[in-house]
């Protein structure tokens, strides 16, 4: 597994991730790999996944046509995106898509958290989204991660203060989780936009 987590402070956005890879209770850290990244970057948008590694080999070779929609500056625009997606994905790269008794419908199998100038995002495997407003994590090492960040959150400076904290805790006592980590860092839009000045009246 992995760890993921996505946090935003002071017109920043933030995605970080450690580097472990695993394999059953074989474990590859970061110095014996050189593809160790659990992070890609499509357009302005850094997208981590957790899971199997494929995915993100799969989500690249997906993305890396041209002419594939890719919108994810809102929750909506994030589900049409993976919407479109996942016909493809099942014709193009056999996804296993059919759902578990009891589930409403076809898995995408993607999970992660994503970070651009629009914000931060978690998507799901039902191709939904969420966004939120200070952070968040996922993967195996995520309930140490949330802790940390939420005691941490008011007391930092910057998001990839917050980010780093919460991957030094999921790191420290989730077995799946290692440093060192890959972080970055995204200039908010809203955090962007000038003040108008206001006239005052006479």
């Amino acid at each position: 597994m992995s760890t993921i987590v996505v946090t935003q402070k002071n017109g920043v956005a933030c995605v970080g991730a450690d580097t472990l890879s695993c394999l059953g209770s074989l474990r590859q850290k970061a110095q014996h790999v050189v593809n160790k990244t659990k992070i890609t970057k499509i357009n302005d948008t850094y997208i981590g996944l957790t899971g199997t590694s494929a995915s993100l080999v799969v989500m690249n070779s997906y993305f890396a046509n041209p002419e594939r929609p890719r919108d994810f500056s809102s929750c909506e625009s994030i589900f049409e995106t993976f919407r479109h997606a996942h016909h493809w994905l099942k014709a193009e790269y056999f996804m296993a898509a059919m759902p578990d008794k009891g589930e409403e419908y076809e898995t995408t199998q993607f999970y992660g958290l994503m970070a651009n100038p629009h914000g931060i995002f978690a998507i799901y495997s039902y191709r939904s989204a969420q966004q939120f407003h200070k952070f968040w994590a996922a993967g195996s090492g995520r309930d140490y991660a949330l802790g940390a960040m939420q005691a941490a959150y008011d007391k930092c400076k910057t998001a990839e203060e917050v980010a780093r904290i919460g991957l030094e805790a999921a790191a420290e006592f989730d077995s799946a989780t290692s440093a060192p980590f890959e972080i970055h860092n995204v200039p908010l839009l809203a955090a962007a936009k000038p003040k108008t000045k206001t006239r005052r009246k006479k």
